[in-house]
């Protein structure tokens, strides 16, 4: 993924399968360019025998799909609030709990986007 997020305009099958930074062999690289396709990660337009791969999310987005289902897959449940609950030892959160983190959480959110 980060060879296709570097070419946000589109970069051809030929292209990664010559790039030097992408070890596998062809056959290796072409399961994993089905797997991101499959799972929604990429767009691709044939081209010829090739196609071109455009990225449908920003690593940063993608990032985070991959850890909800880390988490989903480890405890059952992606909700950040039962995580937090899972980390103090509780099974889930008072009402007034849960709005003092989802407003913490809104006060970060204000303070990244004015830096």
């Amino acid at each position: 993924m980060k060879l296709i997020w570097a070419h946000p305009e589109g970069i051809s099958s030929r292209e990664i399968y010559a790039n030097p930074d992408f070890h596998q062999e062809q056959g290796t690289k072409s399961a994993i360019l089905f797997k991101i396709n499959e799972k929604g990660y990429v767009k691709t337009v044939q081209q010829g025998r090739h196609h071109i791969y455009y990225p449908l999310f920003s690593q940063q987005e993608y990032e985070q799909a991959l850890l909800k289902q880390q988490l989903e897959n480890s405890l059952g449940n992606s909700s950040f609030l039962d995580l937090v609950a899972s980390f103090c030892g509780k099974s889930h959160l008072t009402k007034k709990q849960e709005e003092r983190i989802n407003q913490l959480l809104e006060d970060i959110k204000n303070d990244c986007s004015t830096e």
